[in-house]
């Protein structure tokens, strides 16, 4: 036969514990309890078999805790408190009333999406502390996956990743052109037209230039680059500066024609798919967290980039 394990120690039994201590009796316990006389004291005896020691004594007429019974009272009394404090942050984090969110997006959703998003979140949910970091898809995943972001937005790329990656949204590569620029005003701006001319690109390796090179290449025609640039906001100052043409996110579209004063023409391109998805990246082997989800669904809720003048 083996050694019989002695009954738990539940939360209720501590409350229990708890109760007599204030109460200072046995039958005013129960009744702030809300159980009966005789099923309290079958759970003090309880306490007792498991602790090994009475929890009561008698003091002339009257029966009191023990020394070690009101050692054992305050660690109980310290149990129950910290259980319902942690009931209240979980609360809070369900509820967003507390907690925080780190997402992590690429230079395009980083400064044209993300800013909006989060700030529209915060309106929503201010007790939640956020961070917002910047990096290529490698870096995201990275980050992601080492618990550094909670999740990250990406745009579309060919490569497997080892993160969930879930679409939500289209986002399309536009011309953008200074006014003097032959593009701004070629009559039919085609696949062909920007085959003539060489571009200003975004740096291999992210969504924006695999997007184009891929576009290009189904059309049959060789992507020529005038300047490789690592940021959106760079190659829309260059075009500004009348340095050449370029195909961006129109994600920026609105930036770009509001922006410093720059004077920018957006048209879209006839003929050539330069559509990609937008997406979110989150760990494979865990569910996104309470401000991680609903940040989600505020992203999917988010709508269409904005209308782009055809061809």
């Amino acid at each position: 036969m083996g050694i019989p394990r002695p009954t738990p120690i539940t939360l209720d039994r501590l409350r229990l514990l708890v109760a007599l201590a204030d109460a200072g009796g046995v039958t005013a316990a129960a009744r702030a309890a809300g159980i009966s006389q005789p099923a309290f004291s079958q759970n003090l005896r309880v306490i007792e078999r498991h602790y090994g020691f009475p929890l009561l004594m008698r003091s002339g007429r009257r029966v009191v805790l023990t020394r070690p019974a009101r050692r054992l009272a305050d660690y109980a009394r310290r149990i129950v408190r910290l259980v319902g404090e942690s009931e209240q942050a979980a609360r809070d984090l369900v509820e967003l009333k507390a907690g925080s969110l780190a997402v992590a997006g690429g230079a395009t959703t980083a400064t044209y999406l993300l800013p909006r998003a989060l700030a529209e979140f915060r309106a929503r949910h201010p007790d939640v502390e956020l961070r917002l970091r910047m990096g290529d898809v490698a870096a995201i995943e990275r980050w992601v996956l080492g618990g550094d972001a909670d999740l990250g937005v990406i745009g579309e790329v060919s490569r497997p990743l080892e993160v969930v990656v879930t679409p939500f949204d289209r986002d399309e590569l536009v011309l953008v052109a200074a006014p003097t620029h032959p593009l701004a005003s070629v009559a039919r701006l085609d696949a062909e037209a920007l085959a003539d001319h060489p571009l200003i690109v975004r740096e291999s390796g992210s969504s924006t230039r695999e997007t184009l090179e891929r576009g290009m290449s189904r059309a049959g025609v060789v992507l020529r680059v005038a300047f490789e640039l690592s940021s959106t906001e760079a190659i829309l100052q260059a075009v500004a500066a009348g340095l050449g043409a370029s195909l961006v996110s129109s994600l920026a579209v609105a930036d770009a024609a509001l922006g410093g004063g720059r004077r920018i023409r957006t048209r879209r391109v006839s003929g050539l798919d330069l559509v990609r998805y937008l997406a979110v990246v989150t760990p494979p082997d865990a569910e996104p967290a309470p401000a991680a989800r609903e940040f989600i669904a505020l992203l999917a809720r988010g709508g269409a980039p904005p209308a782009i003048p055809a061809a």
